[in-house]
């Protein structure tokens, strides 16, 4: 019995990390075209998810959060948890619904991939998606991510994505430490 209960915990987790997946992919790709064929795409997935760092601290200091979720957020980026990827929470993307979400990445690939894909086609507009893993308050429905679109050396840009979970829906309610080369 103890058994079942962790998996249905870990499952629960796992359908909240692709909720606030879902809800920030909808965020940065609502105008974005599907991918049909023959067309080529230029929006990438990098499919890990990036561990947050010490920069996400420093960047909450503004954003005026309840301080023991500050004291959360450095306790979870200490802690030396195994790397996850966005394998299931990409698969929980509806195949079918009205924004074509899922159409809209090309694919989920690795960095070195998506290198080799940019060198390839020899264009600088081609557009990776790096999402960090999601960090949850656990006193409020509350999430932080960091998004970086990872372009070339030269033009990249990203920041920090407070979401609240309102009536059961991520939505992002600030964007904190926006950055932009």
């Amino acid at each position: 019995m103890l058994f079942s209960a962790k998996i249905n915990t870990a499952y629960s987790q796992n359908l909240e990390t692709a909720a606030v997946f879902k809800a920030v992919v909808s965020h940065y790709y609502k105008n974005e075209k599907p991918v049909y064929k023959n067309r080529g795409q230029l929006l990438y997935l990098y499919c890990n998810q990036a561990k947050p760092n010490e920069e996400l601290v420093e960047a909450v200091k503004s954003a005026n959060l309840p301080l023991d979720f500050t004291q959360e957020i450095r306790a979870k980026i200490k802690t030396n948890t195994p790397e996850k990827d966005w394998t299931f929470e990409w698969k929980q993307l509806p195949t079918k619904d009205e924004t074509l979400l899922k159409k809209k990445i090309n694919s989920c690939v690795s960095l070195e991939k998506f290198q080799e894909i940019r060198g390839r086609l020899n264009l600088n507009n081609q557009r990776l998606l790096i999402i960090t893993e999601p960090l949850f308050y656990s006193k409020e429905k509350l999430v932080l991510v960091k998004v970086v679109f990872y372009r070339t050396i030269e033009h990249n840009s990203g920041a920090i994505l407070l979401l609240k979970n309102t009536d059961g829906n991520w939505q992002v309610i600030q964007s904190i430490n926006e950055w932009s080369t």
